[in-house]
């Protein structure tokens, strides 16, 4: 590698960027295609019966420290972590609503 600068952080970043193995893209498992129907209902976030279905079982994996035993789309991964945080009080606290934007609406 080149010495510490910008030549430095660009063949780092290169090499970064470069795949490492390829990815033999399997068909999706039942397991998954159920959590993808689930998450993919309108409002699955916050809806209990998805939440129960398949998707805190999921949550408590990861929040565990488990790993996935098959890979998932970070879309997916997202729900997820979105739902467990909806249900989670010192995350989300019960009612509360996220603002329409980062804007601070007293700037206004």
């Amino acid at each position: 590698l080149p010495p510490s600068g910008p030549a430095h952080y660009a063949a780092r970043r290169a090499l970064w960027l470069t795949p490492t193995k390829v990815h033999h893209s399997s068909p999706p498992s039942s397991s998954r295609q159920r959590l993808e129907q689930l998450l993919n209902e309108p409002a699955a976030v916050n809806n209990e019966q998805a939440w129960k279905d398949g998707i805190e079982k999921v949550w408590k994996g990861l929040m565990n420290g488990g790993r996935l035993k098959r890979s998932l789309p970070l879309t997916l991964v997202i729900k997820v972590i979105h739902a467990g945080w909806l249900r989670d009080p010192d995350t989300w606290p019960s009612g509360a609503v996220a603002p329409d934007s980062d804007q601070d609406p007293a700037a206004d």
